[in-house]
């Protein structure tokens, strides 16, 4: 119960510090366990729930629970066997991808001829995997870790047990980096940016070599990989960046009106006068999220 009292303080204190999001995973795990030579590698099956503070963007704080079950038949005698485990640490993302190291307590028992025995001892994990987002709020997650766990299972000094593990399940994302339009304050009339500076009396386009640059919201955009207009630069003190956004964040959505190139972006924006309220869907960390309002540039 105290984890889980931990686990809820700590997606209090992220949503506290208003982080992107939390995101709480819930699936099927598999694990390849080593017994340090007692029995072959085993292949137990199990389940897999974490939970992920997001600090930033690119960082979180992860908990993660594990547990694994095994019946074996050993001359005759029924022996059953379990692994739980709950390890803690840094998450790193990028897009869709990410990475983590955790460390806690694995905890390794049994049961055999009416009696059973346990043993706790320190875990850890290294690997990462991939979300797949199927909406806004959920997704698909994949992936693996090299585990490790050192336990006294043969007699004597503990010994390092190097398992392989699996895991597969939905993703669920809860919160959002969106700003409202009362905590962003558009810029100081004149230059915003040398590079972008041009002040407009509407957010006209400008194409260049490097893309389209939207002065409205101090971004230049390019079509990328997913549909909508990736920003590759920005004015520092620009409205975007106030807002949040980033080089890699894709613009997807003009007052709840899809946008599909960067062009599309250039011509919703061009027919709303400046200094208007306007609702931007976009693509942040690998995941849609909620719109956010921003003032556009006078």
């Amino acid at each position: 119960m105290r984890y889980i009292c931990a686990v809820a303080l700590l997606c209090g204190l992220a949503f506290a510090q208003d982080v992107p999001r939390a995101e709480i995973f819930l699936g099927y795990s598999y694990i390849n366990a080593d017994t340090s030579g007692l029995t072959s590698r085993l292949n137990m099956n199990g389940a897999d729930v974490s939970f992920v503070a997001n600090v930033n963007r690119w960082a979180g704080a992860e908990t993660n629970f594990s547990t694994y079950y095994k019946k074996l038949n050993e001359s005759g005698v029924q022996v059953s066997l379990r692994d739980f485990n709950i390890l803690f640490g840094p998450r790193l993302h990028y897009k869709w991808a990410f990475a983590h190291a955790l460390v806690g307590l694995d905890d390794f028992g049994g049961s055999a001829l009416g009696g059973s025995s346990t043993n706790g001892a320190v875990g850890g994990a290294v690997g990462g995997g991939a979300i797949f987002k199927i909406s806004n709020h959920v997704g698909l997650e994949g992936g693996g870790d090299y585990l490790f766990t050192r336990h006294n299972l043969v007699g004597g000094s503990a010994l390092t047990q190097n398992h392989v593990r699996a895991v597969a399940g939905l993703v669920f994302t809860f919160g959002g980096s969106a700003t409202s339009a009362e905590r962003v304050t558009p810029p100081a009339p004149g230059p915003v940016y040398t590079p972008l500076s041009r002040p407009p009396q509407r957010p006209t386009p400008h194409a260049t070599g490097a893309g389209i640059r939207i002065d409205a919201l101090g971004i230049m955009v390019t079509l990328g990989r997913n549909a909508g207009a990736e920003i590759t630069d920005e004015a520092p003190n620009g409205i975007a960046t106030l807002a949040g956004l980033h080089p890699g964040d894709v613009i997807n959505a003009v007052d709840g009106k899809l946008v599909k190139t960067p062009m599309e972006l250039a011509a919703e924006l061009a027919n709303v006068p400046a200094g208007s309220k306007v609702r931007l869907g976009y693509l942040m960390h690998g995941a849609w999220q909620t719109e956010t309002v921003v003032l556009l540039a006078r």
